[in-house]
């Protein structure tokens, strides 16, 4: 027999409910484009779902803000619009033993803040000594900003590195790398080298060599 005050009743009739619940999404398709999602609640019947709950986000505004909307399955924890159970709003999203963390923090010293998708793109901001921002695509392609420089590269070997302490650009093509615009200027202040280990070929209308 349920007891009349049990969360299971409460949902049922509508009542009230003090505190939080975990709850699991089981929607998240708005039909009004609202970013809300619809709940379950694992103390309780997996087809009883909620109406459509809203998500408090750290910014919300017109056509602005932080979008992160939850996934299917994703444990979440809600709290109840002045304790009525029929009006959930999701304040947060849990991990658990299922869905681990993307990062720990197995030093202790708590640097690493990560922002990763399902798909597996990252994106890393590391406040350790020399601190880093790093954008992880999950085909390779990488991008990395720290006190050193700015390093572009992608699976295939082609780079582009712009060292801060040296005032240096490097790019790196695994094959071939090409420049094309309808003017060109290359200008060097002091001196110039054109090393080529085989063939050199300057090709023009009009060629000058002063």
């Amino acid at each position: 027999m349920i007891a009349p005050n049990s969360p299971e009743t409460m949902l049922e009739a509508g009542g009230a409910a003090k505190g939080v619940a975990v709850a699991l999404v089981c929607d998240n398709r708005d039909p009004d484009g609202l970013g809300r999602v619809k709940v379950s609640y694992p103390w309780h019947s997996q087809e009883n779902q909620s109406y459509w709950a809203r998500i408090a986000a750290p910014m919300a505004g017109s056509h602005r803000g932080v979008y992160f909307l939850p996934e299917i399955d994703d444990e979440v924890l809600v709290v109840f619009d002045r304790g009525d159970v029929r009006f959930p709003y999701v304040i947060g999203a849990l991990w658990n033993g299922k869905d681990w963390p993307p990062e720990t923090n197995s030093d202790g010293k708590n640097d690493i803040r990560v922002v990763k998708s399902r798909k597996g793109h990252r994106l890393t901001f590391d406040d350790g000594a020399k601190g880093m921002v790093r954008l992880d695509l999950n085909d390779g392609k990488k991008l990395q900003i720290d006190d050193d420089g700015i390093k572009l590269e992608d699976v295939a070997g082609n780079s582009l590195t712009i060292e801060s302490n040296g005032g240096t650009l490097s790019i790196k093509a695994a094959t071939k790398l090409t420049i094309s615009a309808p003017s060109v200027e290359i200008s060097a202040t002091a001196q110039m080298k054109v090393d080529g280990g085989g063939f050199l070929a300057l090709k023009g209308g009009m060629i000058n060599i002063n």
